[in-house]
């Protein structure tokens, strides 16, 4: 084969080469047997003795020429700086487990996309090992199919759907990587399109759109009084959650140092914010959050507001927990924003500060771009009537006018 048509075939050109092994471009080899029938993708090289060694790729069926190519790429790149054969080539030779492998990219999406919440990484590790795992935790990456992963989502695909699509989504990323590492070869078996949608039903009409169950704003009222009785820290932490009308992830990990006494605002580190954005969000504390505080600070031994032991955060569903077991109530902590929202609406709250005091971002890409301001005076108010709402507080209330 002359080196003038070294690399300049295409996949339909590959498909009409005769048995025999052809050089596609340089390591990178196709062998033909069978009378075309089988057509499978090699990389040729020489390992540190100088012996020749021949690396599958995959069956030409299966595997994207493209991607054949980025492979061998990525392969010779390795050969030319060490001098021998890469870590891809040992990892092809020595089946990996999917339980570890999954772990082991689940490590590199941290990385890659930069979680500052180590919930997304929990969540990911969590939901696979639940579902994943006990299917085929213990079968080699390259043995998996979509048999498997059927199996893993069709017990759960009707009455779990949002964490089954989940699942799916995440598993297809998985073997992305394996792919990619040609630990895997063929179509991604938790493919969506052309693959698993052929037997599975669309997710949205599994399911119609679950909400994130909720009070009334009466509902809420009437156990308000009930918190203030409890002396656990979880039944505090609830109430907390309530008034500043936040999420879980962002005040059940709150630190005493983000508290400024004097300013009345908690600033909830970039770390915690759902938004992404680079800078402390100011959450305004109404006089019943800041007496609540006070009597937590009497207890407190660490650095964490909300802590049993005084060293760890409590965990994120303790508030939802004590809900479901101490006060006979199946909301959610979300349901909790929802019914501040509905407050707000309920009772003519500006919208741009009721939306902001939900950390929400409003308005189109040119209103963010001249409005940066995160209505911090106008948020005051707001939580304030909130608070005074919820406790009854006659003296306490703040006119309605003042958010004019």
């Amino acid at each position: 084969m002359s080196h003038a048509k070294i690399g300049r075939f295409s996949k339909k050109q590959i498909f009409e080469l005769p048995d025999g092994t052809h050089r596609l471009e340089p390591h990178l080899y196709v062998r033909v047997r069978g009378n075309g029938r089988y057509r499978n993708y090699f990389f040729r090289y020489l390992d540190p003795k100088g012996r020749v060694c021949d690396l599958a790729l995959g069956s030409a069926s299966k595997k994207p020429l493209s991607e054949v190519k980025q492979f061998a790429f990525l392969l010779k790149t390795s050969l030319q700086f060490s001098g021998k054969a890469s870590a891809l080539m040992e990892a092809k030779q020595h089946p990996v487990l999917f339980k570890d492998y999954a772990q082991r990219v689940i490590e590199i999406l941290a990385s890659v996309r930069l979680w500052k919440n180590p919930a997304q990484k929990q969540s990911w590790s969590s939901s696979i090992s639940t579902y994943a795992f006990p299917v085929i935790g213990e079968k080699f990456i390259d043995e998996i199919d979509r048999k498997d992963i059927l199996k893993i989502l069709r017990p759960i695909w009707i009455n779990k759907t949002m964490t089954a699509s989940r699942v799916r989504g995440r598993l297809e990323k998985i073997f992305a990587y394996a792919i990619n590492e040609n630990l895997y070869i063929g179509n991604n078996p938790a493919s969506w399109k052309g693959n698993l949608d052929l037997f599975l039903p669309p997710a949205n009409k599994c399911n119609s759109t679950q909400h994130f169950k909720s009070l009334s704003f009466t509902e809420l009222k009437a156990i308000i009084p009930k918190l203030q009785q409890e002396s656990s820290i979880g039944a505090k932490a609830l109430l907390f959650g309530v008034l500043t009308a936040t999420r879980t992830v962002e005040f059940t990990q709150a630190h005493w140092r983000e508290i400024s006494w004097k300013e009345k605002v908690w600033l909830c580190p970039p770390s915690r914010r759902k938004d992404g954005k680079e800078f402390p969000f100011r959450v305004p504390l109404s006089q019943q959050v800041i007496s609540l505080l006070k009597e937590i600070r009497k207890e407190s031994k660490g650095e964490f507001i909300f802590s049993v032991d005084g060293k760890t955060p409590i965990r994120r569903e303790t508030p939802r927990k004590f809900l479901r077991t101490a006060l006979n109530q199946a909301c959610t902590m979300h349901g909790m924003r929802s019914t501040f929202r509905d407050w707000c609406a309920e009772n003519d709250i500006d919208n741009e500060a009721a939306e902001k005091s939900l950390m929400h971002t409003t308005g189109t890409q040119t209103t963010l771009a001249y409005q940066r301001s995160d209505l911090l005076d106008r948020r005051r108010v707001v939580m304030q009537l909130w608070a005074d709402a919820l406790f009854d507080d006659e003296k306490a209330k703040i006119h309605k006018a003042d958010l004019l």
